[in-house]
């Protein structure tokens, strides 16, 4: 996932506060805030100086400001929630709960907290807040191409073959597999396989 691409994801998923946000994205997304903060900033900075300038040198006229007048203000009210929610999905992918998102809440080590939660390798398999991001796309496969056991659309597999007829070989394959079953694990012929 590149620079553009974070934050288009980011904007895009505004409220989205379920799923998961991977190392890529988020700090894409750190970067782009860092950029806009540094930029916004001297904007401002230059707004306050020819403020300065203007009451010749008084730093009372500083007063005069309202906080609506400094870009980063804006910034920060649009950006409030894209930022906590790629934050909270990070966390989802990293295999934590949103609610570590707290910790920024606590004086002088939540910030830090949460930074090195952010910090942390995502979760290599699917997990409760969504699938592993594959830049490729589709179900993980084993190396046969069959889709893998954790893949939670594999049950549903089946279901368009449930009303299909039985044919005579489907039926006898069937009565030969219940056959050797039970041979093996009743009878105790043929080498017990564990499953």
């Amino acid at each position: 996932m590149g620079f553009f691409e974070a934050i288009n994801s980011v904007f895009a998923g505004f409220f989205k506060f379920s799923g998961r946000a991977t190392r890529a994205e988020f700090w894409w997304f750190f970067l782009f805030e860092v950029i806009a903060f540094t930029v916004l900033g001297a904007v401002d900075a230059v707004m306050a100086f020819n403020v300065l300038a203007a009451a010749g040198g008084n730093e009372l006229a500083l007063l005069t400001l309202s906080p609506f007048d400094f870009m980063l203000t804006y910034y920060f009210i649009i950006t409030f929630f894209p930022r906590l929610t790629v934050t909270i999905r990070r966390l989802h992918d990293v295999g934590l709960s949103g609610f570590f998102y707290l910790f920024y809440f606590v004086p002088f080590v939540g910030g830090l907290v949460v930074f090195v939660l952010t910090l942390l390798p995502s979760e290599a398999d699917d997990n409760i807040h969504g699938p592993h991001y594959r830049p490729t796309g589709g179900p993980r496969r084993d190396p046969e191409g069959r889709p893998r056991k954790h893949d939670p659309m594999q049950g549903y597999a089946v279901l368009d073959r449930v009303n299909a007829p039985v044919t005579p070989e489907m039926q006898a394959a069937r009565k030969a597999e219940v056959r050797a079953l039970y041979e093996q694990r009743v009878l105790g012929k043929g080498p017990i396989v564990a499953e």
